[in-house]
């Protein structure tokens, strides 16, 4: 996500910035679409601070997956986070996305990782195009992946942004199973009041933005509660705390030192 500043919303933190005299705005698989090409090489410091504190979060993901999971990737977009559940032994995954481009670069990645491991691996990978606001949302009513209340777990990082939190907890709770878990990232409300995803379009040179909601974690575990979701241990918040973090996140990290720019949390579905 490009941290590019915006002026404070004077909307409620859950409304989707709509205006802005220096971006094109979007619809969000349309704007991903665009951004593909240069997704993982566009210096996005957020998705590089995401990757390394999924890697923290994943050892307790995985110790709480049955045997043979099958874990859903929800919004996958290039396969970032699905790159490492590839390594789990007999787990069936799933790659969700509304973005054809992303998932192109995503069924490459994903190829060549799973056919390279040599030890313990997946049983199976399906990456497939999903949008949450269609009337076949999760394959819940009959869709391609067939996934209503058969998910052991879904991983969802860096997404929440782009979706109302009702249709977000809506659809994991439709695939899962009672006592799944999700692990979910998202960009944190103090960095999402003043900025948004977005980046610069390197053939047009337009500033682009998909829809994005600036989600506080206080409503995110309201709205999370009405769907039996409930938090195993702590929500985790983390900031840019000075040059150490920059040199590891990129220069772009730097106007953001102080601020909390992440929050992650694991969830358990109680129903």
């Amino acid at each position: 996500m490009d941290p590019a500043a915006k002026p404070t919303s004077t909307h409620s933190n859950q409304s989707a910035f709509s205006t802005s005299a220096s971006a094109v705005y979007k619809p969000t698989s349309e704007a991903y679409d665009a951004w593909a090409a240069v997704y993982d090489t566009d210096g996005n410091f957020l998705q590089a601070l995401d990757t390394l504190a999924v890697r923290d979060i994943l050892p307790q993901f995985i110790a709480s997956l049955p045997s043979v999971p099958k874990i859903v990737d929800l919004g996958c977009g290039t396969g970032r986070t699905t790159l490492p559940l590839l390594s789990i032994r007999g787990a069936a995954i799933f790659g969700l996305d509304s973005s054809p481009g992303m998932l192109k670069i995503a069924r490459a990645r994903c190829t060549e990782m799973w056919e390279s491991i040599k030890g313990p691996k997946a049983e199976s990978v399906r990456l497939e195009e999903w949008d949450i606001f269609s009337p076949q949302a999760a394959g819940a009513s009959g869709g391609v992946t067939g996934l209503k209340g058969s998910a052991d777990a879904v991983v969802s990082t860096l997404v929440l942004e782009h979706i109302p939190l009702s249709d977000f907890f809506a659809a994991c709770a439709d695939i899962m199973v009672s006592g799944g878990t999700l692990l979910l990232t998202n960009m944190h409300a103090d960095m999402g009041v003043v900025s948004q995803a977005g980046f610069r379009d390197p053939k047009t040179g337009e500033k682009i933005r998909p829809v994005s909601y600036a989600h506080t974690i206080e409503q995110v575990l309201e709205e999370a509660s009405k769907w039996s979701f409930e938090v195993v241990g702590e929500v985790e918040e983390r900031n840019v705390r000075g040059e150490e973090d920059i040199m590891v996140l990129g220069e772009r990290a730097r106007k953001w030192m102080g601020f909390k720019v992440w929050f992650g949390m694991v969830m358990v579905k109680r129903s």
